[in-house]
């Protein structure tokens, strides 16, 4: 369908579509994110079609032939309601037909506006955020990653680039700090003399110049 414009809006979609509009903030850098508004704004996403589990959308970018993205999210409980079904970023998947759409992790302008244009369609039909959170488990690689993702991400890089890997680690110190020879025993040293108890400063300087001389 073709999105529609902020008339009619429904009091109960306000704060579920600012929430989308701050979660497609949080999923990109905000010069990715200005343009997606730029896009939203001036209607270049001309379709929309929200169904279980994924909204469409279709975005006239700079080429002649319109890009297609697609934002999945995962189900959330049946009782669930309001602010509630706004996603989480772990809930989400992307794809686009743009260079950047086989970006793993990555949020393309195009599903960016895709998604501030659903929170528009939510602002004046908020029954649509629920239908878009009914769909079946999700299918796709998720953009939230767990620390054993990145680790994994970290290895790769290196295997691919040559460093040492974690259980390889190089200590470049190592040579410089190892002994060459044995560390000799510690001398014995002669116990100084009893310094006596006295007020004189003079007869106090004079015992601790004498403790000192060879």
């Amino acid at each position: 369908m073709r999105p529609r414009l902020h008339f009619g809006a429904d009091p109960k979609g306000r704060l579920p579509a600012t929430m989308l509009r701050a979660l497609a903030a949080e999923l990109s850098d905000p010069g990715r994110f200005g343009r997606a508004k730029a896009y939203a704004r001036d209607q270049a996403v001309f379709d929309i079609q929200v169904e279980p589990g994924v909204v469409r959308g279709l975005i006239q970018g700079s080429r002649s032939e319109p890009y297609e993205a697609a934002v999945f999210v995962g189900p959330v409980e049946s009782s669930a309601s309001g602010v509630r079904l706004i996603p989480r970023r772990a809930d989400l998947a992307v794809t686009c037909t743009c260079p950047d759409g086989d970006t793993p992790g990555a949020v393309c302008k195009h599903a960016l506006a895709t998604l501030l244009v659903l929170a528009d369609e939510v602002t004046i039909e908020p029954a649509l955020l629920e239908r878009w959170r009914s769909g079946p488990v999700l299918d796709r690689a998720p953009l939230g990653r767990s620390a054993a993702d990145e680790l994994a991400e970290v290895r790769q890089r290196d295997r691919v680039a040559g460093r040492p890997g974690p259980a390889t680690v190089v200590d470049v110190l190592a040579d410089r700090l190892r002994a060459r020879a044995p560390i000799p025993a510690r001398p014995e040293l002669d116990p100084l003399p009893p310094v006596p108890v006295t007020d004189d400063l003079t007869e106090i300087l004079a015992t601790a110049l004498a403790a000192l001389r060879p």
